[in-house]
């Protein structure tokens, strides 16, 4: 059997789809297969030196799948940015290797390395020596930014790069201008090279000097140039294929908060200042505009605020409310004691919230988060992950669980499907239930509301249709 039979039928068209092209973007679904088809790629084109980046907790995943999609025709050696060494010894690293291992016939060198580190300057001169033949871009829509130093630098490296790849479930996390950064990098002849004539063609501005995005236009158009270098596959299209259990309809747990910080979000929903006094601690919430606003009225369903007692003061976590740290406690007592839970948090307060429930229920609880990796650890013991979803949203596995509870939802659109898609994808074997536990009556609802519509509460902003202050 050749390597291109034991690919998914959705894998192969994607392959086939991306040989007829030196450039593609693949818009795959999370779990639809989409690392494998850039392996298989790499097979095809041969190229010497290949250059993944992608978010640090992603990095861990492409020597596994390397090493489980074996064996092959040739030798991959993989180098991965891993680890707490400075910038400056890791790109000390690369150019040892390159120095001292030349690249044989039957080797293709794959180098593993974050956004976060590959425009800095120590690193920039080692990808200079590396001189990729192939770059693949994991999770591209974190350089959709136009403007930043990842975007541009990428911008650059895209001119003198044979084989280019993206690979993003959400090409268009949260706007369709998302596209011209991944573009600029794949092709810079199907957007062009000025962000703000792009803007202009497709979308509708408007603020007093027309700064702001608040409608899109000639979206027909842009979808027409987006098909020509992408390949699209969405879980739905191919679930049945690959015999997934049925999603369980998502359950809302409603919780009630005090009288007290009810009227206190109010307040803060209406003006841009609030008085917090919970008769232990006092303190001022000071806004700076409308998305600040949202993170603090999130806060307050959360069962906390970030108060200043003067207008000069760092603000400090005001204790307010244990509403959902209670509604989550009775969800954990009616677990078994084999279950395996995943818990989605968006902050710090919310993961020891979580912890001190799971103790309470007595049960095991691990957590992952940009302070502590015990995801293996979970694995192995089974009982509560707390993850916080920054850090989880990408690039790991989470199907031993199939109950997933979101404490608090991010703003984010992508990173919410993302989040799901780490229990929902090739590996569940049961079906997968989701709960959500919202606030009644607060900015929760609204949130939940925008995903269900996989649209931005930002956006909803944007449109008029939420009314939480003046949009600076």
């Amino acid at each position: 059997m050749s390597r291109f039979d034991q690919l998914w039928p959705n894998q192969q068209e994607a392959l086939t789809f991306a040989l007829q092209r030196p450039a593609t973007m693949l818009d795959m679904d999370m779990g639809t297969g989409k690392t494998r088809v850039a392996l298989e790629y790499m097979l095809e084109v041969a190229p010497r030196h290949v250059l993944v980046l992608c978010p640090k907790s992603v990095m861990p995943v492409w020597p596994r799948e390397i090493d489980k999609h074996g064996p092959y025709p040739v030798d991959f050696r993989v180098w991965t940015a891993q680890g707490s060494r400075t910038v400056a010894k890791k790109a000390d690293e690369i150019r040892q290797m390159l120095e001292d291992q030349p690249v044989h016939a039957h080797e293709i060198w794959v180098f593993v390395m974050n956004y976060d580190i590959v425009w800095r300057n120590e690193m920039r001169h080692a990808v200079d020596r590396i001189n990729p033949d192939l770059i693949i871009l994991d999770e591209s829509h974190r350089a959709k930014a136009p403007n930043s130093k990842i975007s541009k630098y990428l911008a650059m490296m895209g001119r003198r790069t044979r084989y280019k790849l993206c690979l993003s479930g959400t090409p268009m996390a949260n706007s369709p201008l998302d596209v011209y950064g991944q573009y600029r990098f794949l092709d810079n002849t199907i957007f062009g090279t000025r962000y703000d004539m792009f803007r202009e063609e497709y979308a509708i501005l408007g603020g007093p000097e027309r700064n702001f995005v608040v409608g899109f236009k000639n979206q027909d158009k842009l979808m027409r140039k987006f098909r020509t270098l992408a390949y699209s596959c969405k879980m739905d299209d191919i679930k049945d294929r690959l015999k997934l259990p049925d999603k369980l309809p998502h359950r809302v747990v409603e919780v009630d908060l005090p009288a007290a910080d009810m009227k206190l979000s109010k307040q803060l929903a209406k003006e841009f200042i609030a008085e917090v006094d919970n008769g232990q601690a006092s303190g001022t919430i000071v806004l700076k505009n409308v998305l600040h606003k949202l993170l603090r009225l999130q806060q307050i369903t959360s069962g906390f605020a970030m108060a200043q007692d003067g207008l000069l003061e760092a603000p400090a976590p005001v204790e307010l409310n244990a509403a959902k740290e209670e509604a989550i406690y009775e969800l954990m007592l009616d677990m078994s004691s084999s279950a395996r839970l995943v818990v989605f948090v968006v902050f710090k307060h919310d993961i020891r919230a979580v912890i001190r429930s799971a103790t309470k229920a007595e049960k095991r609880v691990f957590q992952l988060s940009g302070e502590a990796n015990q995801l293996e650890q979970w694995n192995r013991s089974g009982g509560v992950l707390v993850v916080q979803i920054q850090a989880g949203a990408e690039g790991i596995d989470l199907t031993s669980a199939n109950t997933c509870i979101y404490y608090s939802l991010p703003t984010s659109v992508a990173l919410y499907e993302q989040s799901m898609a780490r229990l929902y994808r090739p590996g569940q074997t049961r079906s997968v239930l989701f709960i959500h536990l919202v606030a009644t009556g607060t900015v929760d609802v609204d949130m939940l509301h925008s995903m269900n519509r996989k649209r931005s509460l930002f956006e909803d902003f944007m449109k008029g249709e939420r009314n939480y202050g003046f949009l600076r």
